[in-house]
């Protein structure tokens, strides 16, 4: 599963400014910071001192068949499930199944329906008398009838996972106009159980039928392969879905709605793609290279793609990124693009991620949710596989980087062991030490052992365990076996220990003995054992890779001066390190780094040092070398640290590059980056460039260009954004248009935001309540004002995933906020009466919206920025 909305949406969630329970203590408004009251959330320290052992496996389900129908208006389903099943080990006359939320109806043996069975339903499961003791050589066969009511009862959910209700409805009231009708499922970690009675335990594995009637005009998607399908009555139709091999329950999925299917292949299996009809001319784009991504995958683990067929589907509303059903990935509506928004974003990391779950979590499975890592980190590495077999290793670097520096980011709170068998709650395993940790560790496994060994430990493991359930420990055997070494050092340091190294790297330049002294020193607890590549360079075509191992706390490493010129020493030159290293080089050194290093990482490292010190001459020969680089990344970054330039010489000495780069430069996202510092910097020369800019095919060129042109001269940008309306922009030109007219404040310009509140769909809604939340600060008139509070309303109301509507609320409160401010500085009464009269309608509008919340997570959170805004 791919979880991380910062991932898919950072842009839009800003930073995740908004999650404060995972993201700080202050809440970012706009460009104020008003420092809200975070909500404490204390550990439950009883469960985290439970041992989460594996699932105890009493029954064995073979099959299930589930016959559903959906009852749209009371967003329910009447079910029927035909359930195959012997003890595992032990005699029991007991069955207990797993049943959330549900309304049971009948419990009887299925060879004789007539006979009810004794039931007791409670905490969300079924207790079954048998009447009999049944051995391991028995079996037999339950039919149960039921409904399942998936909204009957308050959901859970993680900030990974945001919701557990199992089955979701989405439009089937009809109440949001352009919105699809569609249903769908989400069965990780335990939530297949709303709408199938189970055992829903990642341990279990059984082959599957389902028959689902549906309105005709509606098309379905399910695990394996479509059996058949028949006209039912009353305008339904009937789709049969089987699955024959044994999968996972909670990779057990079902689609529902009117999606175009467009077609594809890899070695004959089917490989199709559901859409929304409106991106049907796009599926292929936004779904790009995945029969090549199947070929790649099985040539690499030695499995050939495991599953009758591959599709991957769209859907509204979803709770997290996407999830690997077996056979069947579902995606959150993000992948909705089209050909120019895929310019600058695509979501092909996400694909590979998916895609390789298909062998690493549904072919193989982890057997608890303490195991999690040995899904979500090869998912997670697998996207640097792919990254580096098809763009090339600085493409995978990046990447890798990106994945470090994640893991790093949660480490300073929360570095737990990578198999965790203490938790609060199973949701908390999906977290960036499950995935980003994990696939860092993979991506050294693989560099101490290389391509061969690691190519043939998956093979092995996969091979070996083939629809199973597994633990860590065989992972490790599998490494041992494909090696003929022992890895106990390396997963017992890095599998079943938290943490991480924090080394601290020295030079010590002695010219009368012509040497360098390095000293490495660990600066953690416990001590790691860390074998490492090294580089010593005496020039950028003079260089050699040397190895260390760093065991104790302390190791020096001694190097010569070749004819007098000094050793440079790039530690962990492959960077597969999976922890933090100071490396105390001065930035003269740094620049060195730059022009001996062939590698992104080393690059972006010394190019990062620069951030805010660009009075410093070796740092501007960073930046110089890396705006002439040809990683475009790197092209980007350096105009990312010239953004914070304030000396006008410098300015002056760069503007003509960055001109340059806004025009000419072949890649989209260093455009973008070179107007907005163009932007910031308010270069008036740039205006006409800004002006042609906004026709740029790159939404991302576009909108920095509008925003930068917004800056500097806002009544050009508004007319300008006003006739880009009709055009429904979309990406970062969508906001930049809506903030360039929100700025204006005009009254009759609240209809724009009022003909974008239903359309707008998924993180867009976010920017689109910034851009309102500006409005709101700057229209003078009443009614628009009014009008404007009625859109936040409705977009809030008609958000259903949790945090997003707690994002678009948030800015209801920013909106405050600035107000409050706006009253200290009022010149006359009368306008300070009208801005406090302003206040009381959003104090009455955050209420409504605080009355109208039903996730308590939620609603302590808009209170207590109530308190902190309102003062009640």
């Amino acid at each position: 599963m791919a979880i991380y909305i910062n991932r898919l949406h950072g842009a839009a969630l800003l930073a995740c400014g908004f999650l404060l329970s995972s993201c700080g203590s202050g809440k970012r408004l706009g460009s104020r910071s008003v420092a809200l009251e975070p909500i404490t959330v204390t550990a439950n320290k009883a469960a985290m001192e439970e041992y989460r052992a594996s699932a105890t496996r009493v029954w064995d389900i073979t099959h299930t068949t589930a016959k559903l129908s959906f009852n749209m208006k009371e967003r329910t389903a009447d079910g029927a499930a035909w359930i195959k099943m012997r003890p595992f080990f032990y005699a029991t006359d007991t069955i207990v199944l797993d049943a959330k939320g549900m309304l049971v109806n009948k419990v009887a043996l299925a060879n004789d329906s007539s006979r009810m069975l004794s039931y007791a339903y409670r905490d969300n499961q079924l207790f079954i008398k048998l009447g009999k003791t049944y051995t391991q050589n028995d079996s037999l066969e339950l039919y149960i009838r039921y409904t399942a009511m998936p909204y009957g009862s308050p959901t859970g959910g993680s900030a990974a996972i945001s919701d557990d209700r199992g089955l979701y409805f989405i439009n089937t009231d009809n109440k949001i106009p352009g919105k699809p009708v569609q249903i769908w499922t989400q069965g990780e970690t335990e939530s297949n159980s709303h709408w199938l009675p189970t055992i829903d335990k990642p341990n279990e594995r059984f082959a599957v039928k389902l028959e689902l009637a549906v309105p005709d005009s509606f098309t379905t998607l399910g695990n394996g392969y479509l059996a058949a399908e028949a006209i039912g009555p009353n305008g339904t139709r009937t789709y049969v879905w089987k699955m024959d091999d044994p999968i996972q329950p909670y990779a057990i999925m079902f689609a529902i709605g009117k999606f175009s299917v467009v077609k594809d292949s890899w070695r004959g299996k089917e490989v199709n793609y559901y859409v929304e009809p409106e991106y049907e001319p796009y599926a292929r784009r936004m779904f790009q290279h995945t029969p090549e991504m199947m070929e790649f995958f099985s040539k690499v683990t030695g499995v050939p793609y495991p599953w009758n067929k591959y599709s991957q589907v769209v859907v509204r509303d979803y709770v997290s990124g996407a999830m690997e059903n077996t056979s069947a990935t579902l995606f959150g509506e993000f992948m909705n693009q089209n050909h120019r928004e895929m310019i600058d974003k695509d979501y092909e990391d996400v694909v590979s991620h998916e895609l390789f779950h298909q062998w690493f979590g549904d072919y193989v499975t982890a057997e608890s949710w303490s195991n999690l890592t040995l899904n979500e980190s090869f998912a997670t590495y697998g996207e640097q596989l792919w990254r580096r077999y098809k763009y090339g290793k600085a493409n995978a670097d990046e990447l890798a980087y990106d994945e470090l520096r994640s893991y790093l980011g949660q480490a300073a709170y929360n570095d737990a062991t990578l198999v965790r068998f203490h938790y609060e709650s199973r949701e908390d395993m999906f977290d960036r030490i499950s995935y980003q940790k994990g696939g860092v560790i993979l991506n050294y496994l693989h560099g101490l052992i290389g391509d061969e060994a690691f190519y043939k430990a998956m093979n092995i493991y996969l091979t070996r365990h083939a629809l199973q359930p597994v633990e860590a420990h065989q992972w490790r055997i599998a490494v041992e076996d494909a090696t003929g070494q022992d890895w106990n050092w390396f997963f017992n340091q890095w599998y079943y220990r938290g943490g991480h190294p924090d080394l601290d790297v020295q030079y010590a330049y002695d010219d009368a003995a012509q040497k360098l002294t390095v000293t490495v020193t660990q600066k953690q607890k416990e001590l790691y054992r860390l074998p490492l590549k090294t580089m010593i360079a005496y020039s950028a075509s003079d260089k050699r890779i040397v190895d260390w191992e760093v065991k104790s706390a302390k190791e020096t490493f001694t190097y010569p001066y070749k004819n007098g010129q000094k050793p440079f020493v790039m530690p962990d030159v492959m960077h597969w390190r999976p922890g933090t290293l100071k490396d105390n080089k001065t930035m003269q050194q740094l620049a060195t780094q730059y022009r001996y290093t062939d590698d992104y990482i080393s690059k972006y490292i010394a190019l990062a040092q620069t951030y805010k010190k660009t009075d410093d001459t070796a740092a501007q020969t960073i930046i110089n070398l890396a705006l002439n680089d040809t990683m475009a990344s790197l092209r980007e970054g350096a105009l990312q640290m010239m953004a914070t330039v304030k000396k006008d010489n410098l300015k002056s000495k760069w503007q003509s590059q960055v001109l340059y780069a806004a025009e000419q430069d072949p890649s989209s996202k260093v455009r973008a980056a070179a107007l907005s510092v163009l932007g910031t910097w308010k270069v008036n020369k740039a205006q006409p460039l800004m002006v042609a800019a906004i026709s740029d095919s790159s939404y991302a060129v576009a909108g920095a260009a509008l925003s930068g042109l917004t800056t500097m001269n806002k009544d050009t940008a508004y007319i300008l954004a006003k006739g880009l309306i009709n055009t429904q922009p979309r990406a970062e030109l969508q906001t930049a248009v809506n903030t360039a007219i929100a700025k204006q404040g005009k009254a009759d310009d609240v209809a724009i935001f009022e003909q974008q509140m239903y359309r707008v769909g998924g993180s867009q809604r976010i920017m689109l309540a910034s851009s309102l939340s500006e409005y709101l600060q700057n229209t003078r008139d009443r009614q628009a004002f009014e009008k404007g509070l009625s859109v936040f309303k409705v977009l809030v109301a008609s958000e259903s995933i949790k945090s997003y509507r707690l994002a678009i609320g948030s800015y209801v409160f920013e909106a405050a906020a600035d107000m409050k401010e706006q009253i200290a500085t009022s010149r006359t009464n009368i306008e300070k009466e009208q801005i406090q009269q302003r206040l009381e309608l959003l104090r009455s509008a955050a209420n409504d919206i605080i009355k109208a919340e039903t996730e308590e997570q939620n609603k302590k959170q808009y209170q207590s920025y109530m308190k902190k805004v309102f003062g009640a």
